[in-house]
């Protein structure tokens, strides 16, 4: 069998909104640590389908960027 780029292309594309979700979680504020470190529990233990739920649902809850 023979590997592919585009074999490469296919396992990566849902990683995405995981990866995605991550960052965005790491960069942005919340109103209570808890809320964050709960967005981050569930897109890191349910890769795929925690990245999609918090692109719907968690980005919208986020206050702002954090101030460095």
């Amino acid at each position: 069998m023979m590997f592919h780029w585009w074999h490469v292309a296919l396992v990566m594309i849902p990683m995405l909104p995981t990866l995605w979700s991550i960052i965005h979680i790491w960069g942005h504020e919340f109103p209570t640590p808890q809320q964050r470190a709960l967005w981050l529990v569930l897109v890191v233990f349910l890769p795929v389908i925690g990245g999609i739920i918090y692109i719907f649902t968690g980005r919208k809850k986020a206050l702002g960027k954090v101030q460095i």
